[in-house]
């Protein structure tokens, strides 16, 4: 049996901010795929929206639409990176397949799944970590633009600080004490809620450079780990 991983790969390491397809990285991460599997190692992949999503968003949110029609916009943009990477994979001649939901039959499949998102409300990393917990990954890697998880948004406040190591129930805690609408939310309280349930590590590493997530694949340590309480 191969070892399984899971990458949730985020839009805006394959995406530029203003929408424009960064083919180099898109290529770099299927080259990366195609490595550990020709390794005997499977790193499945949901991939992020993006800045095309948001901006696809936003145009709807002007248009007054409601929010589950934002989501569905949103996933439909998510399924069609997904689509690139998961043709970049079979052009590079891995066993890859698109798949737009998830069943039980998935556990013995032996070709790398490459999705999207699946349904309104729900954000691509919750997606991740349910494909994690249901193949039985060895781990959960999230590629972000970002070097880890901080206190709060890097971007926005200089003051922040990065956590090298923290459990599911003190990130929901600090997303408790921190959260505002629209505010800095790199994992989402559902996205937590399935971690912690299903004991999942998880590595939150900068994607925007493919061999920090080679390196988390690899064990080694980079970005924040995320352990289940009882292994901290």
């Amino acid at each position: 049996m191969r070892e399984r991983f899971v990458l949730k790969l985020g839009g805006h390491v394959i995406f530029s901010e203003d929408g424009v397809l960064k083919s180099d990285a898109l290529l770099s991460y299927a080259k990366l795929i195609r490595d550990f599997w020709a390794n005997g190692k499977q790193v499945h992949v949901v991939v992020g929206g993006g800045p095309p999503a948001r901006r696809l968003i936003d145009l709807l949110a002007e248009l007054s639409a409601d929010k589950a029609l934002q989501d569905i916009i949103g996933i439909e943009a998510s399924r069609l990176n997904a689509k690139l990477l998961a043709y970049s994979l079979i052009s590079l001649g891995v066993r890859a397949r698109y798949i737009e939901e998830l069943s039980a039959s998935l556990i013995l499949e032996d070709k790398i799944l490459v999705m999207g998102g699946l349904t309104p409300g729900q954000s691509t990393t919750a997606v991740a970590a349910l494909l994690a917990e249901l193949i039985k990954a060895n781990k959960l890697v999230v590629a972000t633009d970002v070097d880890g998880i901080y206190t709060s948004d890097p971007k926005l406040n200089s003051q922040a600080k990065k956590l090298d190591v923290v459990t599911p129930q003190e990130l929901m805690e600090i997303l408790r004490q921190k959260h505002e609408p629209g505010g800095y939310q790199l994992i989402d309280r559902t996205a937590l809620e399935i971690i912690a349930r299903s004991n999942i590590e998880v590595q939150v590493v900068n994607g925007l450079d493919p061999k920090n997530v080679e390196e988390a694949l690899k064990g080694l340590s980079v970005g924040t780990t995320i352990k289940p309480s009882a292994a901290k």
